[in-house]
């Protein structure tokens, strides 16, 4: 199997053939909320609130080392003010964090550290993922925890909760269709379900553990140190599930970024059509993809090869190239041509909604 060629082949050479694709995949999601991440930061808009009010002091002739700005507005009662300052700054701060962790688990699983790989994708998945969520789907209650006993109010969150946070953050994403506040919560935190993260996250940070058939270390063994690194049993859970909870960390992050500063919608709706095609393309066990069929339709008037002229057929082996290569190969000559999607999907006048999602329902990485 080809990989899409976004990561040099000797990073690619420890992990099995048929996991190029989702670990290629996995990364470009990593980077594209590494790219807005930074480009939140560089707009400062996280600042804008505390400059104001310092600049607005400063016109006043008042002057204070000591100053705290979140403090100054909740007594003057300068509510969406205070929320921007404290919301901009969480946001940024555990993307930042949570990327930071997948980044270095994903570097792992290519060289086959199993046991570090899992232990840096528990953080950043149950804890950072559930924060970003709980502030999407329900900003004043996450804001008033984190006002005072932070250490009790945020801590401990029970499972129905949780589900319930996850599916409200779900309601407020454009394409919400694709996912589901249960199945995201099994994935995360069950201890029961065989395809879930958490016995093997569990295994990877203890080298004992015991609640429950899963997690229950078997005689003779220690968890994880006698396990054979040549095997390839665990990047079938990896990547069964993953790509799943990326696709939808990436919309959490641009719902949560949209809360500090709305972006370019051309910009977005690129975002989202390119990596839940992407995710179509790669995982979806339906014969056709509902939304590369869409995007070809749309497109169809550029679908030519540039050096044959013979007509572009999108399929499952060339998708995954021109969505995150921005590149379609031709099945006639089989050369490779440029192919702009973004600049297309401006032209065609091909969106999504932001208010209704407009992209099909995805497979369930579980069905």
């Amino acid at each position: 199997m080809q990989s899409i060629g976004i990561i040099a082949p000797e990073r690619l050479a420890l992990l099995p053939s048929r996991y190029w694709k989702a670990h290629e995949f996995c990364f470009h999601l990593h980077d594209q909320m590494a790219e807005l991440l930074i480009q939140y930061e560089a707009s400062g808009a996280h600042n804008w609130v505390a400059e104001a009010v310092a600049d607005a002091l400063a016109d006043c002739g008042v002057s204070n080392p000591d100053f705290d700005p979140l403090q100054f507005m909740k007594e003057r009662g300068l509510v969406q003010p205070y929320k921007h300052l404290i919301v901009s700054h969480l946001v940024l701060g555990l993307t930042s964090d949570m990327l930071h962790f997948v980044f270095e688990a994903l570097a792992c699983f290519e060289k086959r550290k199993f046991a570090v790989g899992f232990s840096l994708l528990r953080k950043p998945l149950k804890e950072n993922l559930l924060f970003l969520s709980w502030l999407l789907a329900d900003q004043n209650d996450f804001i008033s925890r984190f006002e005072a006993k932070t250490h009790a109010t945020l801590n401990g969150v029970q499972p129905e909760r949780r589900v319930e946070i996850f599916s409200t953050a779900v309601d407020r994403l454009a394409v919400k269709e694709a996912f589901a506040g249960d199945l995201l919560h099994d994935m995360l935190f069950s201890k029961s379900h065989e395809r879930s993260f958490e016995p093997v996250w569990q295994r990877a940070s203890h080298l004992v553990t015991s609640q429950g058939s899963l997690l229950r270390t078997e005689d003779l063994n220690i968890n994880f140190i006698f396990l054979d690194a040549r095997s390839d049993h665990l990047f079938e859970l990896l990547y069964a599930n993953l790509p799943y909870v990326l696709l939808y960390a990436v919309q959490v992050s641009l719902e949560c970024f949209a809360k500090i500063l709305r972006a370019n919608e051309h910009t977005v709706s690129h975002l989202l059509i390119s990596t839940m095609g992407c995710y179509d393309a790669l995982f979806s066990e339906r014969r056709e993809q509902p939304l590369t069929k869409q995007i070809s339709k749309s497109l169809r008037p550029f679908l030519k090869c540039l050096h044959c002229e013979a007509p572009l057929r999108l399929t499952r082996a060339n998708a995954a190239q021109m969505y995150l290569r921005e590149t379609l190969t031709c099945h006639k000559c089989k050369l490779a041509s440029p192919f702009p999607l973004y600049w297309l999907h401006a032209h065609a006048k091909v969106t999504v909604t932001r208010d209704v999602g407009t992209t099909p329902i995805l497979e369930e990485p579980w069905s």
